[in-house]
This record gives structure tokens, C-alpha cells and sequence, in this order.
């Protein structure tokens, strides 16, 4: 009898134990009774002394089974409008902390953070981050910690100091920073981290394995919060704005050609709340002149080239208008499609006017579009439902054009609307979610010459996320769907263009409607995975219709797909004897056209890792066993190309060091040696000082391959589509550097030079755009029956030697120079609160393609004439 009862003691300690290990931490705050601290790193303020130290913080990388190497603890305080913080990060060894500063949100340090999953609603979070330097760290989490978005920017205050004991940090978060119901007793989600960055160990308060998915949906518990109010935000930040333009690459004779424009400009920026739970935020009259530069890019393969945004009102709050069709663990082309594309805003105009400066005509044309006004309505609700509104006016725009009959206006883009719509509900406790999204675009067409943009353009999408099994199991599936009206015009240019080429001769199950005055198309995905453990993987099915138009407003990268994919990995989460970390992956993928046409099959597998020494590598191998392009011919019909293999890495040393590198290169073949091209790059990070951080990139891309498209052409009613053999030559160097006087005061630069060149040879047309075997898909010309027009600067091709001419297009060689740079002098006078200082350079142009690309670089970067801009911005937020 007493060995059952001992038995039943040992099994209930046994589960109370491990019940106890699996039950998240709690920490208990209490209202301040008497005078809040002082925000000064010191942590001897009375009002500490009220609550305990929150301490037990176990490691999470590199080990999560090994105890931590230094301990940290915390402390939380409120009174009626503010939350109060303590960090204390002890170290044993407090002159190896590491203290180097850096812009907002970016510090290579030491670092402490506080995460408050205010909604409890184990999906979101708000994040602070204090660094031993005293740099302000700020972020968004959604999606169960699959999204950190850094462009929020909340109004908060904190110092560090440090020690003997280590290093103390303080901070200051208004409520009005966050979102909360209304509840007199408050119960929050709780995560407290710390970042050793001399041993590379992320530690938490709230344990979590690397092998388990989700961060938010396993913080601990926050209580004590009793009789807080939310508070409705109401922020304004006015600017001021002057610019001086020098230059612009006008010749003498371009009546055009001042060289100085002068502007003088005013705008705000705002945030009102509706509830606590939900705010507006606008702008009026934007100016994102302080934002860096895209880098230089060049495409022959006819898509689109996909560049981030960058501009501040954009970038906030993105998350919640984030719509990935796909979002594959896999990868692949189409994973980059987007229901809602915000560079579509404020872009370039539609319609570009050439110059002829020979026959005297000249143009000055807008640069990018004026966005006149923007506003979004954004924030989640304690019932879980998430929402967010984005509504945007782009100005009417003309072009000034000077010829021999005088000085006239013509219209460039249309005065245009932009509207998203997205909401999510969360069910089961954040494990299920739904949502739907709607965009529409409403273009003013008020002259004939813009008739070839659609008038109205709409789409919309569900999706459904479900997870399972303590979220180790995910389901996600959507449906998209979308139509562009206008007239005649506009929808069969919308048939025909590179992403749907509904003219296909072969494609019988497509036909151009020319009368057609609307068009419509669908789109879905359907994935699971399951991602907790030693082995993950993910595969599902992803499509585009014929039909589908998102370009309007989102990113659409091709249609008539049908996808499959799957990704599989084996990851080595806590260190062993050679790696602190590895993971293995392998991915497959196959495609077919809408008329079950086989187009791709290929497979990667690749690996990456960190070393016991910290240094890192990533190694990659494709194989393509088949490659048909519906694109390649332009409308022509379907398209073999010479399917090959792709092999490449990156070996990056010890990021830890003031100086460190990560040496990247790869280069691959076609089986039949028609197709070949590398890459090697190499990305320097050097950190002489605390306050001084250097950057340097520089690339080299050399490629031939026997099969570029370069024009179609017609003769006595033949399309012949025209290829050539291409040696291309693209070189960028990257550069940036950054000092940071204070924390809040940097001066950074950054600067791109790019060059690409292209040489053509070897012309020829297909024959046979199917054929499995490279020289029976085309008719080489010989070179005597080829001849180069100098004075017309074309090439003339008699392809059946009765010195006719048969076929003639201008001489497709290219030299492409550009350079961009900007200087920005930053000082963040209070928090949130900016004054910028500017100077952008410009240059871009051709030169002699005879020339490589490292004369060109060396030599004629700025042959062409060079634009500056200098800016002075500056801006107060207004925080009530």
C-alpha cells in the first residue's frame, strides 16, 4: 500500500512538473504610488523598489537546452499615461559589451527588448528595443511573429548606462503608443529578450525551442493592469521643405536646358485616432526626397523589374496590406505576386513622349507622378478582427513639348484614385484566420492619346489560414480574382502585352477580342506544411488565370500558370560538434500552361550553416530538366529553352568582427553549352569605430547565351522572331557609410555606380521554337548575308540570297551607364521629430558598346551630364 501510494506521488510530481515547464511565465506589475522615474538609465528611483524583478531567462540560440551565459532581469511599472521599463543585463565581463550605434532600428550590439502582446490575442505584437548605446529599436509583429515590420515608429523615450555590473537601460511608452481594450482588469501577452552579441545568444523571459513555429502565441503572461484607459492618438508632423535641382543633361540647343529649378514646399503627415483600437493616418502634399536611391538593375528577359518600397508613408503599417498569392518555402517566380504593389503609386507617368532632337522637337517630361494626398485607416480590435483601409490621389500630369509649331501641353497621366481594402478575423485563438481584400483604381481619362490605360481596374481576394497541433501544422489557402475595364484600346493591349499574350499562334484555347471592353481572371493557392521539429516541409498548388490583371495596383509577374511545389528540410536547430547551426533543404517544382502544356520541371537543393567559429556558408545546386516559355517570343508561340544546371554559395566570416565579409558567387551552364553565366560578389562590412560602420559591394556578372530575343518582324507576311548570341557584361559597386555622431544625429551616404553591356553576334531566326535540339530551333544567317547600315545605325539581313532586304532592326548593342548617390545628414532633435539634410546625384546615359564594361566604368560614369539635388526637410511630431 505505501509503495502505490509513493508510485502516485512520483507520477503526480512527475506531470506537475512537466505541467509546470509547459505553463507560461507571469510577471505582476502595480500602478506607481507616488513620483514615476526619471528616464535616465540609473535604476535608484524610489518607485522601482514597488515591484520585483522579473528574472529566469533561458537561452534560445545558439542552444536552447544550455543554461544562459549572463543573467537578466526586468521591471514594469504604469501610472495613468505611461508603461515604465528596467532592464538590467548583468555581465561578468562588462568591457566586452559591445556598444556600437547605429541608425533607429539598426544596432550591431547589445541589446534588450520588450514585447507586449497588448490585444492578448497571440498573433500581434509591439516590440522595444534598447541598445547598450543608446540606440531606439521599434517594431510590429504580426502574423505569430512571421512579420516584423521596423517602419513603425512610435514616440517613446529611453536611456542606458552601463556599469560594473553590466548595463541598465530605461524606457518611457505612452499607452497612446498601443492598442488595448477597455477591460478594467488588464491581461497582456508578455516577451522580454536580451541579445549577448559577443557569444551571439538570444535569451527570453518566456522559453521558446527553435523548433517551434509561432513567437507571440507562446509570451508569457502580464497582470497588474488595472483601471488604464486606452487612449486615442492624435499625432501631427508638419514639414517644411526646400530644393535646389542643378543640371539634367539638356544640350546646348534644348530650349529646355536650365540648369537650376528651385522649390519651395510645405506638407503634413498625421495620425487620428478613431478608437483606440483603430486610426487614421494621411499625408498631404508627401515629399520622400530623403529616400535612398533604387539600386541600378537591367532586364532583357521582358518582365517586370521588382524594387522595395522605401517611402516612410508606404512602408508603416504595410503588414496589414501585405497579400502574397503564393508565399512558397519553396520560392519560385511567382511568389513575388502582390494583390497590392504601393511603387504603383506616384510611379512614373503612363505615357512617355520621345524626343527628336535632330528634327527639333523637345520635351520636358515628369519624372515620377505628384501623389496630391494619401490616407489609411489601420488598427485590430479586441474581438481579433484586423482592418485596413488605404486611399490615395495621384495628380493629372502633363509634358511641355517644344517643335516647330511652338510650345504646347500634352497630358502624361490622368488624374487617378487608389483603394485597398483588407480585413482578417482571428478565430481559435489566433490559430484560424480569415480575410479578404478588395483594390480598385479609378483613372479620369480626359484625352484620346491615354485611351490605352483601362479606366476602372478591380480585384480582390480571401484567404484562409488554419493551424493545428500546437501550430506545428499550417493550411493556407486563397483565391484572387480581378477586372480591368476600357475601351477597345486599352483591353486589347491588355491581351497582347508580355504578361498574357492572348495572340499566341499556337495557344487555340486563346483568341484577341478586339472588341472587348472588359477583362477578367482568377488566381489561387493551396498549401500545407508541417514546420515544427527536426523535419519540416511545405507543398501545395498555385495558379494564374489567362485573364488575371493585377498590374494596375499590385505586381503581377506572369498568368496562364498552373504551379506545383514542394519544399522539405532537415535542420540541425541546436549546436553539435562542427556547426551551431545547419539545414538542409531540397525543393521541386513543375508548371504547366492553361492547356496542360508541360513548361518547367525542375529541383534545388541547397544548404546553409554557421560554424562553431561563427563564420557562415550557403551552398545551392539546380537542376532544370525542362524550360518552355510562353513569354520569350513576345506573342510568338511556345518557346524551348536549353533546360542546364546552376551551382553557386556564399562563405561569410565571423560577424562578430569589426571587419567581416561574405564572399558570394555562382555559375551555371545549359546541357548543351548554348547558355552560360556566373556571378561573384563581394560584401565588406568594416567597423573601425562604435560611432563609424563602412559598406562595400562591388559585382561582377559576365553571361553569353545563343538565344536572346531581340525584335519580331514581318516580311511579305512572315513574323520572324529575331534572336542573336549576346556577351553581356553588368558590374555594380555598392557603397555606404554611416557615422553616428550621437544616437539621434548620422550622417550616412550611399552610392551606385552600375554599368551593363551587351554585345550582339551570330544573328538568327527561328524555325522550329519546339525543337528539342539547339540548332534545328533557328535559321543562322551567314555573315555575308549580313550587313551593318552605319549611317541609319540598323542591320539588314537577306535571308535568301537575292541581295534583297528581307529583314532590317536598329543595332540591338547597349552600353548602360548610371550612377546614384545621396548624402543625408539626419538628426533626430526629439523623438520622431527630423530635420534632414540632402544631397542626391544622378547620371545616366549610354556609351560606346565597343568598349567592356570596366572601361566604361572607369572611364565614361559620368560622361553624361550629372543632376544634384540639395534638400533641406525638416519635421516636428506633435504628440498629444
Amino acid at each position: 500500500m505505501r509503495f502505490s501510494h509513493s508510485v502516485l506521488l512520483l507520477q503526480f510530481l512527475f506531470f506537475a512538473s512537466l505541467t509546470a515547464q509547459n505553463m507560461p511565465p507571469e510577471y505582476t506589475t502595480q500602478r506607481i504610488q507616488g513620483d514615476a522615474p526619471t528616464i535616465d538609465g540609473d535604476l535608484d528611483d524610489p518607485a522601482w523598489q514597488q515591484v520585483k524583478w522579473g528574472t529566469d531567462f533561458h537561452q534560445r540560440q545558439p542552444d536552447d537546452s544550455a543554461p544562459v551565459s549572463q543573467e537578466t532581469a526586468f521591471k514594469i511599472l504604469y501610472d495613468e499615461r505611461f508603461l515604465y521599463v528596467a532592464w538590467r543585463a548583468y555581465d561578468t565581463d562588462p568591457d566586452k559589451i559591445e556598444a556600437r550605434l547605429g541608425r533607429r532600428d539598426d544596432f550591431p550590439g547589445d541589446w534588450v527588448e520588450i514585447n507586449f502582446d497588448s490585444f492578448n490575442d497571440k498573433r500581434t505584437a509591439f516590440s522595444f528595443s534598447a541598445s547598450a548605446s543608446g540606440v531606439r529599436g521599434d517594431e510590429f509583429i504580426s502574423n505569430d511573429g512571421n512579420n516584423w515590420d521596423e517602419s513603425w515608429n512610435p514616440f517613446w523615450f529611453f536611456k542606458a548606462k552601463t556599469d560594473e555590473d553590466g548595463y541598465t537601460a530605461e524606457a518611457r511608452i505612452p499607452f497612446s503608443q498601443l492598442r488595448f481594450g477597455k477591460e478594467e482588469n488588464q491581461t497582456w501577452g508578455l516577451q522580454v529578450n536580451r541579445n549577448l552579441f559577443r557569444e551571439q545568444e538570444a535569451s527570453s523571459w518566456a522559453p521558446i525551442k527553435q523548433t517551434q513555429p509561432g513567437w507571440v502565441s507562446r509570451f508569457g503572461i502580464l497582470k497588474g493592469l488595472n483601471g488604464i484607459k486606452p487612449r486615442k492618438p492624435l499625432e501631427l508632423q508638419p514639414y517644411v521643405l526646400g530644393q535646389v535641382r542643378t543640371g539634367g543633361g539638356f544640350p546646348d540647343e534644348d530650349p529646355f536646358g536650365r540648369k537650376t529649378d528651385e522649390r519651395l514646399s510645405a506638407g503634413l503627415d498625421g495620425r487620428i485616432g478613431i478608437t483606440n483600437d483603430v486610426v487614421v493616418d494621411f499625408t498631404i502634399n508627401p515629399d520622400f526626397g530623403q529616400v535612398e536611391a533604387d539600386p541600378g538593375a537591367i532586364n532583357l528577359d521582358g518582365f517586370q523589374i521588382f524594387f522595395q518600397e522605401q517611402r516612410p508613408f508606404f512602408v508603416e503599417g504595410r503588414n496589414i496590406f501585405n497579400y502574397r498569392i503564393t508565399q512558397a518555402e519553396a520560392g519560385g517566380s511567382y511568389n513575388g505576386d502582390l494583390l497590392f504593389y504601393s511603387r504603383r503609386i506616384g510611379g512614373s507617368p503612363s505615357r512617355f513622349l520621345r524626343e527628336r532632337h535632330g528634327a527639333g522637337r523637345f520635351v520636358r517630361q515628369p519624372e515620377n507622378t505628384t501623389i496630391l494626398g494619401a490616407a489609411k485607416v489601420s488598427g485590430k480590435t479586441r474581438s481579433g478582427l484586423s482592418l485596413g483601409l488605404l486611399s490615395s490621389f495621384t495628380e493629372r500630369e502633363f509634358a511641355t513639348v517644344i517643335d516647330n509649331n511652338g510650345e504646347a501641353r500634352e497630358q502624361v497621366e490622368p488624374f487617378t484614385s487608389y483603394n485597398v481594402g483588407r480585413v482578417q478575423q482571428d478565430f481559435n485563438e489566433g490559430q484560424t484566420t480569415i480575410g479578404a481584400m478588395l483594390t480598385s483604381v479609378n483613372r479620369d481619362l480626359h484625352t484620346e492619346e491615354l485611351n490605352f490605360l483601362h479606366n476602372n481596374a478591380y480585384s480582390g481576394g480571401m484567404d484562409f489560414v488554419h493551424r493545428w497541433k500546437d501550430r506545428a501544422w499550417a493550411l493556407r489557402a486563397n483565391a484572387v480574382w480581378s477586372q480591368v475595364r476600357g475601351s477597345e484600346a486599352a483591353i486589347t493591349r491588355t491581351q497582347t502585352s508580355f504578361e498574357h499574350n492572348f495572340q499566341r499562334p499556337d495557344a487555340d484555347h486563346l483568341s484577341v477580342d478586339t472588341t472587348a471592353t472588359r477583362l477578367s481572371g482568377t488566381g489561387g493557392t493551396l498549401a500545407i506544411g508541417e514546420f515544427a521539429g527536426d523535419w519540416v516541409f511545405e507543398t501545395g498548388l498555385t495558379y494564374r488565370s489567362p485573364g488575371l490583371e493585377l498590374n494596375d495596383i499590385g505586381f503581377l509577374n506572369n498568368t496562364e500558370q498552373f504551379n506545383y511545389f514542394a519544399w522539405g528540410a532537415r535542420r540541425w536547430r541546436n549546436p553539435t560538434k562542427a556547426f551551431n547551426r545547419f539545414q538542409w533543404n531540397h525543393n521541386i517544382y513543375a508548371g504547366w500552361d492553361w492547356s496542360g502544356e508541360s513548361l518547367n520541371r525542375s529541383y534545388n537543393t541547397n544548404v546553409w550553416g554557421q560554424l562553431k567559429n561563427f563564420s557562415n556558408f550557403r551552398f545551392f545546386l539546380n537542376l532544370e530538366q525542362q524550360d518552355i516559355s510562353r513569354n520569350a517570343l513576345r506573342g510568338g508561340p511556345l518557346f524551348r529553352r536549353s533546360p542546364g544546371y546552376a551551382m553557386g554559395g556564399g562563405i561569410g566570416t565571423d560577424g562578430r568582427k569589426k571587419l567581416n565579409a561574405y564572399l558570394y558567387f555562382n555559375g551555371g551552364k545549359s546541357y548543351d553549352g548554348n547558355v552560360m553565366g556566373g556571378e561573384v560578389g563581394l560584401e565588406i562590412n568594416y567597423q573601425p569605430t562604435d560611432a563609424l560602420s563602412l559598406y562595400v559591394e562591388p559585382s561582377f556578372n559576365p553571361s553569353t547565351r545563343r538565344d536572346q530575343y531581340i525584335t519580331t518582324l514581318t516580311d511579305d507576311g512572315r513574323t520572324g522572331y529575331m534572336h542573336g548570341k549576346i556577351d553581356q557584361q553588368v558590374i555594380s559597386l555598392t557603397m555606404r557609410a554611416t557615422l553616428n555622431l550621437t544616437p539621434d544625429f548620422t550622417i550616412q551616404y550611399y552610392a551606385q555606380p552600375f554599368v551593363a553591356r551587351g554585345v550582339y553576334d551570330e544573328f538568327k531566326i527561328v524555325d522550329n521554337p519546339l525543337a528539342k535540339d539547339f540548332d534545328n530551333r533557328f535559321i543562322v544567317f551567314p555573315e555575308n548575308n549580313v550587313a551593318f547600315n552605319g549611317e541609319s545605325g540598323t542591320y539588314q539581313i537577306d535571308d535568301d540570297t537575292d541581295r534583297g532586304i528581307d529583314w532590317e532592326f536598329g543595332d540591338p548593342d547597349f552600353n548602360f551607364l548610371q550612377f546614384r548617390s545621396n548624402l543625408v545628414v539626419r538628426w533626430e532633435y526629439r523623438p520622431s521629430s527630423t530635420i534632414f539634410l540632402v544631397w542626391s546625384q544622378g547620371s545616366s546615359g549610354g556609351t560606346d558598346p565597343t568598349q567592356s564594361a570596366f572601361q566604361a566604368l572607369t572611364q565614361d560614369l559620368f560622361a553624361n551630364d550629372v543632376r544634384n539635388t540639395f534638400l533641406v526637410k525638416g519635421t516636428y511630431r506633435w504628440v498629444r
